[in-house]
Order: C-alpha cells, then structure tokens, then sequence
C-alpha cells in the first residue's frame, strides 16, 4: 500500500506513470495510423524498442534525481555498473526468451519475432528496476530477499513488472483462436498484451494515488481506496 508519508515519493510516482500513460498510446496510435500495427515483433519495429528504452530511462533518472545528491560514484565505478547491469539485462532477456519458447512459442522458427518479444518485456520489467535499484538490490527483489513495502517506488515497478509478464501471459490465449485475423500472429497478441498490462499498471497507480489524496480530505473514499488496493499483484 503506497504511504502518503511520503509525498515526494508519491509525486514522483504519479508523474511517471503519467508519462507512461501518454507516450505508450501515442505510440500505439502512431503505428495504428501509419497501418504498422500488424509489423509489432518484427526487426523493423525494433524503433518501438528504441523509444521504449529512451523513455524508461528518462523515467530512472527522473525517479532517482534526488538519489544523486548525496555524491557522485567515480566514473569508473558507474562504468563498472554500466557493464555489470548490460551482462544482467542480457541474461534476463536470454531467460524470457527460453521461457517464451517453453510456454509455447515456436521453437523452429520465429526466433526473431520471440526475440524481439523478449526483448520488450525486459525493458519494461527489470530495465527500470536496475536503473533505479542497481543490479545487485534488483536481485534481492525478484527472488524476495529484500522487502520493498516501505519504498513507493519500487513498489510501483514491481507491479509494472508484474501486470506486464501477466499482459503477456493473458495475449496469447487468444493465439490458437480459428478466428483468422492478421493480428493473431506470433508475437502481436503477446507484444500488445505486454504492453497493455504495463499500461494498466500505471493507470492504476495514477488512480490509486488519486483517490488516496482525496481520501486524505474525504475520509469515506477510504472504502474505494481500500478495494483498489486488493487489486495489486504485488505484497
């Protein structure tokens, strides 16, 4: 449950998840209009992969401005983890690959799309979790060692990461459905699932946080914000 206790926190929360609520869609819409919808999961969407990264990694440097005062690492130290979260972001996204084909996805072929599927999901789960954590707290997280109840913002990309991995569980149900539409394609329902799950999970931060502001003022909101909070996937 996010604490009002914090407010900058909190801030920093809504505003990102805002951004995220905007440049996602605009970027679907984008695509839609220019009738590259169907081409999502191909290399020549890899510029969906490109703008995803660059607005993730505005959104780390964003979440951790107030991180950096305190003192600057040496360069090379912050070389040293630069290299450290590239090998870790590599292997996690090796890991989504051989899971997506162990769930299902073609093993002959494909390799490319399932790739490029692997690659999103990583950016849009462990990406922001080392930019703002590192790679070692990251893993502390993942494999629950280390509690992240009192910290607003890793609580809020843990269930970014969650509702994404869900989104594109959920996506492929609808592969094997004799409907015959060009957007059942490996890997379009699964990209777009991953997609929608990161969406969802923004908008409900942005709600949640909204109505707990107004519950701060109306003390019978509490109920509402109460059964939005049963709604999040991570504890």
């Amino acid at each position: 449950m996010f604490s009002l206790n914090n407010q900058l926190e909190l801030r920093r929360v809504t505003i990102s998840s805002l951004v995220t609520c905007i440049y996602l869609p605009s970027i679907i819409t984008v695509i839609s209009y220019k009738g590259l919808l169907y081409t999502v999961g191909n290399a020549s969407s890899f510029y969906i992969l490109v703008l995803v990264f660059v607005a993730e990694l505005l959104k780390s440097l964003y979440l951790t401005a107030s991180n950096d005062i305190h003192g600057k690492k040496k360069s090379k130290s912050r070389a040293g983890d630069i290299m450290k979260s590239f090998g870790f972001l590599l292997g996690v996204m090796f890991s989504f690959f051989v899971g997506i084909i162990l769930f299902g996805a073609p093993v002959m072929d494909c390799h490319e799309e399932t790739l490029m599927l692997s690659a999103l999901i990583t950016l849009l789960t462990i990406f922001p979790l080392i930019a703002h954590s590192g790679v070692e707290t990251s893993m502390q997280l993942l494999f629950g060692v280390k509690s992240y109840s009192k910290d607003t913002i890793v609580e809020m990309l843990v269930n970014n990461a969650l509702l994404t991995v869900c989104g594109a569980w959920l996506g492929a149900v609808v592969i094997p459905l004799d409907w015959n539409t060009p957007w059942q394609q490996w890997p379009i329902p699964c990209y777009l699932g991953a997609v929608g799950g990161f969406l969802l999970s923004n908008v409900l931060t942005v709600s949640k946080v909204t109505l707990m502001t107004a519950a701060y003022k109306y003390p019978a909101l509490n109920v509402i914000v109460g059964v939005v909070d049963k709604f999040r996937v991570s504890k």
